[in-house]
């Protein structure tokens, strides 16, 4: 069973190395990469890697990425993966056998964070709730699909923002959506640029905002 990992990056110089390295020596893997205008080194760091795709799509969407890297692959499921977040040692296994459950359309893990203060942990822990009981799944979670049921969905919907979780949404009603009893690591550094309160609060008015139908480019404007 081939796993496709499709990786969407944007000036990922930093990390996409370390991101790619999490997968040497792994067999039946197949590393996409989709840049959305990158101005750094990004290119250089993944072409020195060897073995690895690399796509160019006109500009900085996840969902335009994320679709353009599905066009490509090949294997049996999709992985859509952040350059700074990484597996569990186990995590290809847990999800090839997760998905060898007829009913099983696709899947996250839990949700955990590179630093371990008692805010990251609390972040860490409600996002993983809020996953599991209010179906509000986003990218750092590692999500995965099968290649039929993301043909059937027609992809990531064309939005600018919270395309992700509308995405896992859609997934849902297809079939099970795993959540794997494993954790990936996902960086801090969002947190740590916006500030720690500051990042949570904005996160939930965006969200309250889309739920009262708000316009994902309007939401999309005021995140970035």
């Amino acid at each position: 069973m081939q796993i496709s990992v499709i990786i969407p990056v944007l000036n990922e110089e930093a990390v996409i190395g370390a991101c790619l390295a999490q997968f040497c020596g792994v067999e039946d893997v197949e590393l996409i990469v989709v840049d959305g205008g990158s101005t750094d080194g990004t290119q250089q760091v993944v072409e020195a890697r060897g073995g690895v795709q690399w796509v160019q799509v006109e500009r900085a969407e996840r969902a335009l990425q994320m679709n353009a890297g599905a066009e490509r692959a090949k294997g049996d499921v999709f992985l859509f993966l952040h350059a700074d977040t990484f597996l569990p040692p186990d995590g290809l296994m847990l999800i090839r056998d997760s998905v060898r459950v007829p009913n099983v359309v696709g899947g996250r893990f839990r949700l955990g964070l590179s630093e371990k203060t008692i805010g990251f942990r609390l972040v860490a822990f409600l996002s993983t709730l809020r996953s599991r009981y209010l179906g509000i799944t986003y990218g750092d979670q590692g999500i995965y699909v099968r290649r039929e049921t993301f043909n059937a969905l027609g992809g990531f919907p064309p939005l600018q923002l919270f395309e992700d979780s509308e995405f896992c949404s859609r997934v849902a009603r297809e079939g099970k959506f795993m959540m794997l009893n494993a954790r990936v690591c996902s960086s801090t550094r969002r947190w740590r640029k916006w500030g720690f309160v500051r990042t949570v609060v904005e996160m939930w008015v965006l969200r309250l905002l889309y739920m009262c139908s708000v316009s994902d480019v309007t939401l999309s404007r005021w995140y970035r």
